[in-house]
């Protein structure tokens, strides 16, 4: 059977313009209409919860690049913008009361109608960033405004999760119809991934530090390494930024998902150099989550043997609190999105194994 890899490191940014395939009760027409240019009132972070890892280092903003880092408040009103600055055109989750469209910022710092027209009463929304870090860095420059007030955002669920990985955890390709479609911003999306899909499963927080092509030693298409690996960007708050270090402190999840394998093996093999970069990032993970259980995934991206060499090397590491899932392969029995990677059959399934895995590892 032939393995699949892709990654997007290597490919052009295709934009598209807003689309929504899924239907709301509510008023979505307006979602991204944008009010003006300027921004009165700063970003506070007062009555809102952030989830992800933001830089809050430049007062009234709070910076964020990684793939499902999100914004969530509650308010009695009927309707409710935001500010965001992005370095160029995003895609967001938008969800209102449960129902989730589609929603497009812009390059520029702008004002966004995030909704209205809703029924009088108490409403939450959430705001999620959906594409990679390379769709450069985006910001919120205010507080949520509404035409009413601001109530205490929802509580923060008592799980926590936080995995790692490559194009697989990013969603590349995930919403594309079949291998023959390349990257596009409308085709991927961190939302429906298998970590994704599992964390809201089992009412869980997700941190996803995701990067298409990265490997733990070397990247896809790199004999040997050039770009900085997992190692390097999973310390980071904004995922391109040499300056941005992340606190570990900020967010201690139960548990560590590492889903790292599938560029490393680009070429169907790999030198001990995978084995000991994948020993280095475990190190660097438990020295910031300490006492945490680590598991480790083996890709699915990877088929026969391939996925056997990557299987037993993962093993070999597993010791304590860390161990290895195997979710099965990717062997197009499914159909594939972009490039071979999954699609949502594929994520659906990956998703479902992967909370069972964790139902049973953390008593959930």
């Amino acid at each position: 059977m032939k393995y699949f890899l892709i990654a997007v490191s290597f490919v052009s940014l295709l934009l598209s313009g807003c689309s929504s395939n899924t239907k709301s009760s509510v008023d979505t027409k307006k979602s991204n209409s944008i009010q003006n240019t300027s921004v009165n009132a700063p970003f506070t972070g007062k009555n809102s919860r952030l989830i992800g890892r933001f830089d809050k280092s430049t007062s009234g903003e709070a910076k964020f690049t990684w793939p499902g880092s999100a914004i969530e408040f509650r308010f009695e009103g009927t309707q409710a913008s935001i500010g965001i600055a992005s370095t160029d055109k995003t895609r967001f989750a938008l969800d209102v009361e449960g129902q989730t469209k589609d929603f497009w910022t812009e390059q520029g710092n702008k004002v966004y109608t995030l909704i209205s027209n809703l029924p009088k009463g108490t409403h939450t929304i959430r705001l999620t960033r959906v594409n990679e870090s390379t769709a450069g860095i985006t910001s919120f420059t205010s507080d949520p405004q509404t035409d009413g007030k601001l109530l205490t955002p929802p509580a923060a669920p008592n799980r926590k999760l936080l995995v790692i990985g490559d194009s697989i955890t990013a969603g590349y390709g995930v919403e594309g119809a079949n291998q023959s479609c390349h990257y596009t911003l409308d085709t991927s999306t961190q939302q429906l991934t298998y970590a994704a899909l599992a964390a809201k499963s089992l009412d869980a927080d997700l941190h996803a530090i995701a990067w298409s092509g990265i490997g733990a030693w070397r990247s896809y298409g790199e004999k040997t390494p050039i770009n900085p690996s997992m190692i390097v960007r999973h310390t980071r708050t904004l995922a391109d930024d040499i300056n941005s270090k992340w606190n570990a402190q900020e967010y201690q999840p139960n548990a560590v998902l590492i889903n790292i394998g599938t560029n490393d093996y680009w070429e169907g093999s790999v030198s001990n150099d995978y084995r000991d970069a994948m020993t280095k990032l475990i190190a660097q993970v438990q020295a910031d989550y300490p006492n945490k259980p680590i598991y480790l995934i083996v890709s699915p991206m990877l088929g026969e043997k391939v996925h056997i060499a990557q299987k037993q090397v993962l093993e070999s590491l597993a010791k304590g609190n860390i161990k290895v899932f195997d979710l099965g392969e990717n062997n197009g029995s499914e159909g594939f999105g972009c490039d071979y990677h999954p699609n949502l059959t594929t994520h659906t399934r990956l998703a479902k194994a992967l909370e069972a895995n964790l139902k049973s590892e953390l008593n959930w």
